[in-house]
């Protein structure tokens, strides 16, 4: 706050105070001096001195505001300052001076008001317009009132910088982003050499999903600030947003270096090596972060997500279960904490399941306010189920289908184009469409059209009629294949030769560090061969030509693929092809879904206290798969060990 009560910023009055007592100015210079010099006593006596002297001194007035203020009076600031007003309304330092007291108070409409007179007496004060604007955003969530107030400002001065800066973060805020991210960049053209406006350029592109200009802006932010902790923080997420990860953990550990108890750094860096499948290192730097700083709540979803990528869903719980506690509410806690509950076999998980949606976890996002089925009675009322995630999401929570259909008047299935004709088929007395993606609260639903009375995503109508163990069916309603399609891949399979056919998927069909801990390469899978005649199908999708060429060449490992069907875009092709075969076996993936809700026998591996798996050990969606759970670091000899013992045993029992 300003101390100086010289000539230029004394009101009128304080001068023509001044000129009737010539010992006046030498009393306020004494005071000042004092208050300088941090001897608020000494300055308060001589300040009231002055008053003495002149009581109507707005000048005064002021500076007695401003030591009460520094010396953590703020009522008392608050009145002198007010005194000083009632002086000179027009005294436009003195509202700037008690504006900043007021918002400091949290007083933040007082202090708009005062912010606002300062600005309208003195239109040169540009900071008072940028506190005020600061004040509509951040303390009224007004984002459009701080727009025009920014607006205001560049009349007068065009070429502020930071006028333009205000300017980006409201339309960010507003979801204008072409407009935010121009608004920006003239703001970097302006200050080219200030650190703050290059960081919030990469903020503002970095939430718009510029990744790669994002992180050229943090930079040069961290040139220009090359000691701001935040800086460097910003610019290892960034790093990290481009796959660029040895550099964004230099950017991280760089931030550690200025700032070793900058926790957040910590847990950053955890994240980038839990995504780099170094789950220990993972896990341990978020405990680092932990122990500097308990009460941030990412540490803890950090530490509870890397637990439970490595199957350690019961000492991941509590991590999540703190973070609940630390940020109540949070959207995408609750969808990980709900995940982690299945995982341990509690089914109240399913309770929060529904924020998956809400946290951006799930998708599609299709709202339907009013019609959103909550488990009411369906007797003479039409269910729309619609497809939520992907292909093996959908077919596993297709089979709560036939409980809805024997519940509700009438079920409509709402999936993607790829499942229509097999789910037609397969549940005759429904309706089976192509999603389109509407909802009424997308306002492209028109209600007109709406043919159903309730509507639920598939993952939630199946959370509502899974409940306990006992509930999950002990023999499900099988998915009916094309019989047109069974009888092409039953004589293609013919062809092939006697001994059994079974089909194989040995990764899955997106590849990252983390995904690969649990993939198998195809040479793994050699040992099969030892059953005499076998006949190893490719279910696998990705297009994997290349690889089986590879195992073929290289190990003599010899994997067929049935002409005509492609296995990710002909999904009832690869149904008829599944439905042909002895047993499917390899990594659970959207093939294993399609054997399980096919009703054929699978003998499929999968990560250990996966949420699917209820905390079981097996897959009770389809009671005809044998799962085998599995660690990280597992020991692949001795699982195809374990599967190959069991595909003898499984053959033997299909001859009989």
């Amino acid at each position: 706050m300003d101390r100086t009560a010289g000539a230029a910023s004394m009101s009128k009055s304080s001068r023509q105070g001044a000129a009737k007592h010539i010992d006046l100015d030498r009393t306020i210079e004494r005071a000042q001096t004092y208050h300088r010099k941090g001897q608020f006593a000494d300055a308060e006596r001589h300040y009231r001195m002055a008053l003495a002297q002149d009581p109507a001194n707005a000048g005064i007035l002021r500076l007695m505001g401003v030591l009460a203020h520094e010396a953590r009076r703020n009522d008392r600031a608050i009145e002198m300052l007010q005194r000083a007003l009632d002086v000179d309304p027009d005294y436009s330092t003195a509202h700037r001076n008690l504006a900043h007291v007021f918002a400091l108070e949290g007083k933040n409409l007082d202090a708009l008001h005062h912010y606002c007179e300062a600005a309208r007496l003195d239109p040169t004060d540009i900071n008072a317009l940028i506190e005020a604007a600061r004040l509509q955003s951040d303390g009224l969530g007004n984002y459009e009132a701080a727009l025009a107030t920014y607006d205001q400002g560049l009349i007068s001065a065009p070429n502020d910088a930071r006028l333009h800066r205000g300017r980006g973060k409201m339309l960010a805020e507003m979801d204008r982003p072409d407009e935010a991210i121009a608004a920006m960049a003239e703001a970097g053209r302006l200050a080219p050499d200030d650190g703050v406006v290059a960081y919030h350029q990469g903020t503002i592109l970095a939430r718009f999903g510029h990744a790669q200009e994002a992180a050229e802006a943090f930079e040069r932010a961290a040139k220009l600030n090359p000691d701001d902790t935040e800086t460097w923080i910003a610019y290892g997420n960034a790093l990290a947003a481009i796959k660029e990860k040895q550099k964004a953990v230099d950017a991280l550990s760089r931030a550690i270096e200025l700032t070793p108890d900058a926790a957040i750094a910590y847990t950053n860096i955890g994240n980038i090596l839990a995504d780099e499948a170094m789950l220990e290192e993972a896990i341990g730097a978020h405990l680092r972060a932990i122990d500097l700083a308990p009460a941030l709540y990412q540490s803890y979803v950090n530490l509870g997500s890397a637990l439970q990528t490595a199957c350690r869903p019961q000492e991941a719980l509590p991590a999540y279960q703190k973070a609940a506690e630390l940020n109540p509410g949070h959207d995408g806690i609750l969808w990980n904490l709900a995940l982690c509950l299945l995982s341990v076999g509690r089914l109240e998980g399913w309770d929060i399941y529904g924020f998956g949606f809400s946290s951006g976890q799930r998708k599609p996002m299709r709202p339907f306010p009013g019609l959103l089925w909550e488990g009411q009675d369906l007797k003479g009322k039409t269910i729309m189920i619609w497809r939520e995630q992907g292909v093996g999401d959908d077919l596993r929570f297709s089979t709560v289908i036939p409980d809805m259909i024997a519940e509700a008047g009438h079920v409509i299935v709402e999936t993607e184009p790829r499942l229509v004709d097999l789910y037609q088929r397969s549940w005759p007395e429904a309706t089976v469409r192509a999603e389109q993606g509407r909802a009424t609260g997308l306002g492209n639903y028109p209600e007109e059209e709406i043919d159903f009375d309730y509507t639920a995503p598939a993952g939630i109508a199946a959370s509502l009629r899974r409940r306990t163990l006992d509930t999950f069916p002990k023999r499900s309603r099988p998915l009916v294949a094309c019989p047109e399609k069974r009888a092409d891949a039953r004589a293609w399979l013919d062809s092939l030769g006697q001994g059994p056919k079974v089909g194989l998927t040995w990764r899955s069909g997106m590849r990252n560090p983390v995904r690969n801990i649990f993939a198998t390469d195809l040479q793994d899978w050699i040992r099969l061969q030892e059953i005499e005649g076998l006949k190893l199908i490719s279910l696998q999708f990705g297009n994997p030509q290349d690889e089986i060429r590879e195992a073929a060449e290289k190990h003599g490992l010899t994997i067929h693929e049935m002409p005509g069907v492609d296995t990710h875009n002909d999904l009832d092709g690869t149904a008829a092809l599944t439905a042909e075969l002895d047993f499917a076996t390899g990594l659970w993936n959207a093939a294993a879904e399609m054997t399980g809700a096919l009703g054929m026998p699978g003998l499929f591996y999968m990560p250990a206290h996966h949420p699917m798996q209820i905390g079981t050990g097996t897959l009770p969606w389809h009671p005809t798969l044998q799962i085998y759970p599995v660690m990280p670091g597992f020991n692949r000899s001795e699982l195809l060990g374990r599967i190959l013992s069991d595909a003898r045993i499984l053959l033997a029992a299909r001859r009989v």
